[in-house]
């Protein structure tokens, strides 16, 4: 069994002893072996570079070579080497061995997988979300839209929150998922494919902020506006304290500029309407909450440089309570989108397993 749309190269594999749990015994490398070293193998193997199969196991490239690196101290020998002047790779003879073994591992993986989904799917089960507003009311109802019909057994709730919430209520257990757009410099690792290892935060995306006025705006239309121009203009912002709210006061007040007076509204509803009721009024939203106004009219992007700085799309998962397989999915969802389009804005992904 292998992925829908996988195309494997005609690669040489030489025959391989019929029992592989045997080898170990008589190689001494039985504990080390793990699927995720299998699964970059392969993914190297069928892609030919380690950039191509990082982007098709939605990993980092720092990851497989990781697992690759892994994976040869395991077996004590490589089973990749590459081409001296020429391109790709070529399967040394440890890899030769192993390939067909863990086609078949990663195929057993694969169909107890599906047969988990297929009476799971039909499971009562509950997935409790902790989200930022925007996150909340631009990016989870496709998702979850998407998640409903696929997982008909299970109930979403969504609660929003700040970011602090979010941190908290998963920390706590109050949670099984928590999405926030976080501003500040903590290290985040990339959402992994569903069969590797969670990590307690997952980035999910990079999210561009957009300055924008009225249709009319007199700063509308410029290529690009100094920061230092904006001192004249109210602007408008979500957020009255928090992670949010001091970073764009950071940015205004950059370089000791004369700063623009910013103000928050309460929700991203009320910096949209302030702005069009304020014709020289600004406001700053992540641009997925403000992609139908501009492409309305509504709405008109300002151009400033330097550029805002970007946030980043978090899932937080709990650690404390067991993750429903809905819960799961939710995320890879979100990363499968986010990875198929400039911003965040959804499309069906293809179901785990």
């Amino acid at each position: 069994m292998t992925s829908k749309g996988q195309v494997r190269p005609a690669l040489p594999e030489a025959e391989a002893p019929a029992d592989l749990a045997s080898v170990p015994e008589r190689t001494g490398w039985s504990s080390g072996l793990e699927l995720r070293h299998l699964r970059a193998f392969v993914a190297l193997v069928d892609h030919g570079s380690m950039t191509a199969a990082a982007q098709a196991l939605g990993m980092a490239q720092s990851t497989v070579s990781e697992a690759m690196a892994a994976l040869d101290r395991t077996l004590g020998t490589p089973a990749v080497a590459r081409r001296r002047g020429a391109r790709g790779n070529l399967l040394t003879p440890a890899g030769r061995a192993l390939l067909p073994h863990a086609r078949r591992v990663l195929a057993a993986v694969e169909d107890a997988q599906a047969a988990v989904a297929a009476v799971t799917r039909e499971a009562r089960a509950s997935v409790d979300i902790v989200a930022n507003e925007s996150v909340s009311s631009y990016l989870l109802p496709d998702a979850l839209a998407l998640l409903r019909d696929r997982w008909p057994g299970t109930r979403f709730a969504v609660t929003v929150g700040t970011c602090q919430a979010v941190r908290d209520g998963v920390a706590r257990g109050r949670f099984d998922v928590g999405l926030l757009l976080a501003t500040g410099a903590e290290e985040a690792g990339p959402a992994p494919a569903a069969e590797t290892a969670w990590q307690p935060v997952m980035l999910l995306a990079e999210v561009t902020l957009v300055l924008f006025g009225g249709g009319g705006h007199p700063l509308a239309r410029a290529a690009a506006v100094p920061r230092a121009r904006l001192a004249p203009y109210r602007i408008f912002a979500s957020d009255a304290s928090g992670d949010f709210h001091a970073m764009l006061r950071g940015f205004f007040q950059g370089e000791g500029l004369p700063s623009p007076r910013l103000e928050a509204s309460g929700t991203i509803d009320a910096v949209k309407r302030s702005v069009l009721a304020e014709p020289l009024a600004l406001g700053v939203l992540p641009d997925y909450a403000l992609a139908e106004d501009l492409r309305a009219g509504l709405a008109r992007a300002v151009p400033v440089r330097p550029g805002l700085p970007r946030l980043r799309l978090e899932a937080h998962v709990c650690e404390t309570r067991p993750l429903a397989p809905a819960a799961v999915d939710l995320v890879q969802v979100l990363r499968a989108a986010a990875g198929r389009t400039k911003n965040v804005h959804l499309a069906p992904a293809p179901a785990l397993g």
